[in-house]
């Protein structure tokens, strides 16, 4: 069963899935004459004037946006993610990985434009926002709108619920040693207590944790870098080496660089899943230029600075190549390389940031639940999300993961043709 489920989670994430993203990202970079170089500083003083701007009862604040978003996509990803990434694909996957979320950045920006656009437009319609109302009323396909829904709530339930819970149980395992039942038990409560609270405790939360968070795991980085900072220059030329290398290092080379690299871009920020829009729609400004600026920053934040950040971390503090250190571990081993605050204080980051993934992921899933049910049974879909949180803290079954994987590629077929179908409509000021 499990090697059949690989394989057609090969297949949903294989070459044509990943030349699709590729294809769109570069499409609207070349349709909006690159607008994230050509317009970066305008794009940065409108985004700074849009998160420090006037706060209204009505929608979350920018800035709850976006944090809510950043704290979804972050997830394990940014740490365990890239690791993984290098051990499969070599240095190179990094510089692959960057142009892959350069791309990504004007996929981000038009799926939010168009968001925040029929998100406005459509304030009349209830249990829907966002890629639900893009891809039902731009394109007038209601059924398409309900396979993205039902991709979208299961891809929920799998990679922002489950996984995000076991890696938040796992890191308190091995960093205190704390049974993982008692853990799910603790964190199915506190996710029960915020999730019960709506839109505006998640955000409160994510407002509040993120940037604490996302600063102390630059501050710990840091201090890595600087301790190696000899290794900085050998691991970049490094990494432009085996980029371009049909033949590198320990067999790496530039097709298993481009691979990984385009991989871990895409999984590594929500861009082209059109789940972010859901945040984004919420806020008090639905400007669609405004909303596509701030989701542009997010991919530039998560991908291009922290997840290069966490490589050049891993590749300057261990023994590059070592076939015996894998995701978790090659990341634990670069970060314990300042010792045991370095070990604690990763570990203590995958819980967090586990944690604020699985409660932003909760918000995705309840557009989903909402429309495909018409707004009825709001407390079921908590108890349900809640048990799925101890169930997957509790056990790891394989299988699970591997299906929730399937789902999220899946969803992002139906955003990623909708915004190519629609793209005239959206305008790069």
């Amino acid at each position: 069963m499990q090697g059949f489920l690989n394989a057609v989670n090969g297949v949903v994430w294989g070459a044509p899935m990943l030349i699709f993203f590729v294809f769109t990202g570069l499409r609207f970079s070349f349709k909006s004459r690159f607008y994230q170089i050509r317009n970066s500083l305008k794009s940065l003083k409108i985004f700074l004037n849009s998160i420090c701007g006037k706060v209204e009862d009505k929608g979350i604040s920018q800035f709850s946006a976006f944090c809510s978003v950043l704290g979804a996509c972050i997830g394990t990803g940014n740490i365990v993610g890239v690791a993984t990434a290098i051990y499969s694909g070599g240095a190179g996957t990094v510089f692959w990985m960057v142009i892959s979320a350069f791309l990504s950045m004007m996929t981000a920006y038009t799926e939010n434009y168009l968001g925040a656009s029929y998100s406005k437009r459509y304030n009349f319609i209830k249990n829907s926002s966002g890629a639900l109302l893009y891809i039902e009323n731009g394109l007038n396909m209601k059924g398409l709108t309900k396979i993205y829904a039902f991709l979208c709530l299961m891809s929920v339930f799998g990679m922002g619920n489950m996984t995000q819970s076991n890696s938040l149980t796992d890191a308190m395992k091995v960093t205190f040693n704390i049974s993982p039942a008692i853990t799910s038990f603790l964190i199915a409560l506190l996710a029960f207590f915020i999730i019960r609270g709506g839109i505006k405790r998640i955000s409160s939360l994510q407002t509040v944790l993120v940037p604490i968070a996302t600063l102390f795991y630059l501050v710990i980085s840091a201090v890595i870098l600087v301790k190696f900072r000899s290794n900085i220059m050998p691991c970049i030329r490094l990494i432009f080496f085996e980029a371009f290398s049909f033949k590198a290092l320990n067999g790496f080379g530039m097709y298993k660089a481009m691979r990984y690299g385009i991989a871990r871009g895409v999984f590594s920020n929500e861009a082209g899943l059109g789940s972010s829009t859901f945040f984004h729609a919420q806020s008090h400004n639905l400007n669609g230029n405004i909303q596509g600026i701030s989701a542009m920053a997010e991919v530039f934040i998560d991908t291009i600075f922290m997840c290069t950040i966490t490589a050049l971390v891993i590749l300057v503090s261990t023994p590059y190549g070592d076939t015996s250190l894998y995701g978790a571990g090659l990341s634990s081993l670069a970060y314990s390389s300042i010792g045991s605050i370095g070990k604690i204080g990763v570990g203590i980051l995958t819980a967090v940031f586990s944690f604020l993934s699985l409660i932003s992921c909760s918000f995705y899933g309840e557009n989903a639940f909402n429309y495909l049910f018409k707004g009825k049974y709001p407390k079921a879909y908590i108890i349900i999300y809640v048990i799925l949180v101890f169930i997957g803290g509790s056990n790891s079954p394989e299988a699970v993961w591997s299906i929730a994987d399937i789902f999220n590629g899946l969803m992002a077929i139906p955003n990623l043709f909708a915004i190519n179908c629609l793209s005239k409509e959206v305008a790069y000021e």
